[in-house]
């Protein structure tokens, strides 16, 4: 199902803002900061650590005082905006994961 509205949205990119953002308010290159929140499950939590395996990432994580979620800083140089929305593509596929 087509309407015009969805075609008038189907070339643009969902992350032309906030790249926007990113180049007016970041000096790139630089280490970036993500925070990320999961419910605690250790599938999802390998997968978070998994993107950033290798990239010199200094991550922290909290479980919540309930012990049900965990929240995770990372810390990671990037030398772009391309590279920071690069990083968040790779953890959206995670299903559930809060990115903030």
């Amino acid at each position: 199902m087509s309407t015009n509205a969805n075609n008038a949205n189907a070339g643009t990119d969902p992350y032309e803002n906030f790249r926007a953002l990113l180049q007016k308010n970041v000096s790139f290159p630089c280490h970036y900061t993500f925070k990320f929140i999961v419910k605690v499950d250790d599938q999802k939590h390998d997968q978070i650590l998994a993107v950033f395996d290798g990239k010199h990432a200094q991550i922290t994580e909290n479980n919540s005082s309930q012990g049900k979620y965990r929240s995770f800083s990372v810390v990671v140089p990037v030398k772009d905006e391309e590279e920071v929305i690069d990083y968040y593509k790779q953890v959206s596929r995670i299903e559930s994961v809060i990115m903030l």
